[in-house]
């Protein structure tokens, strides 16, 4: 194997990940597309996941120790130095990839030039599921839509389209081209975000360049969402506080202050109407959605403080 050889790199960041990294390798290593065409490269982030060094030595797998957590932003931009391919794809810890996943991810980005990320179809299951790695792809494609609210919404459909404009994209299963980067500043996530809402910010800068983003049905990866929702009560909160102020930051420095402060309400709104029906879930929860509701001042007065110390702080390490 060559740098030439590599067509696509994997990038697969664990933070105490060992309860998933099993499945999730295997699923990568067990591929359609030729193992010659593509690297893996596994992230200890902070130390978490010991159970990394066990994919020490294996042919096309990378393994990189950060002895600090960076969060999901500062660890994908710290492991964009060691990908070989010139078309990257984030994954989640906790996902099962299909077979031709890989294989589709980069005949969608063959056919079409226009394409700067290409995100897979992300299909949600829990922990009772047994995802078939070889499972015949169906019509059913699940792909987030950004909301008049500001976040993005989970949603299923079926289709028959070979790929799928979005104005969105996840950082779990998200494929782009490396040549995007010079387009969006030279980084790919802003590292002051650690962890979520990053993807609204890269799509946001994204959208203002040349690049389109797309979905591709055929290239499905099954994501368990079980430990989304998992956690004390004190981690619920300090996770809902995180997340909501992040956003609001992504609108904040992305729009001048007349059009954020115009878009505030809707924002402000947003927080507990997301919370109220999370991805995936049909149902929407009532008892969330006012808990959420009576933490907006909170939560605004939070991000103010935060606006102020981010601001002061370099986007990207």
């Amino acid at each position: 194997m060559t740098q030439n050889d590599i067509k696509l790199s994997v990038i697969v960041l664990f933070y105490f990940g060992d309860r998933w990294i099993k499945e999730c390798v295997q699923s990568l290593e067990k591929q359609s597309l030729s193992r010659s065409s593509y690297e893996v490269i596994l992230v200890d982030n902070g130390g978490s996941t010991p159970s990394v060094k066990n994919y020490e030595g294996r042919s096309q797998i990378k393994v990189l120790h950060f002895s600090e957590n960076f969060g999901f932003a500062g660890g994908n931009n710290k492991a964009l130095a060691h990908v070989q391919g010139d078309i990257i794809l984030l994954m989640n810890q906790d996902v099962v990839v299909h077979f031709n996943c890989l294989e589709e991810i980069l005949v969608a980005f063959e056919d079409n030039p226009q394409a700067g990320i290409v995100s897979a179809n992300m299909l949600m299951i829990s922990s009772d599921d047994h995802p078939d790695q070889h499972a015949a792809i169906g019509k059913r494609v699940g792909q987030y839509k950004l909301t008049r609210l500001g976040y993005a919404s989970y949603s299923t459909q079926e289709t028959d389209a070979d790929i799928i404009p979005v104005e969105f994209v996840s950082g779990n299963a998200m494929g782009f081209r490396r040549d995007l980067l010079k387009d969006v500043g030279n980084y790919l996530f802003d590292a002051r975000l650690k962890s979520y809402a990053e993807d609204l910010d890269l799509s946001i800068r994204l959208k203002k360049t040349r690049w389109g983003m797309y979905v591709r049905p055929k290239a499905i990866v099954y994501h368990y969402r079980d430990e989304a929702f998992s956690g004390s009560l004190l981690h619920q909160f300090r996770k809902l506080t995180h997340i909501s102020s992040n956003r609001l930051w992504v609108y904040f420095k992305n729009y001048s202050w007349c059009k954020f402060l115009i878009r505030l309400p809707a924002l402000l709104w947003g927080i507990p109407s997301k919370v109220g029906r999370p991805d995936g879930d049909r149902k929407f929860h009532i008892g969330k959605f006012v808990v959420a509701f009576v933490l907006i001042p909170y939560i605004f007065t939070y991000f103010c403080f935060r606006a102020f110390q981010l601001s002061k702080s370099p986007k990207h390490s």
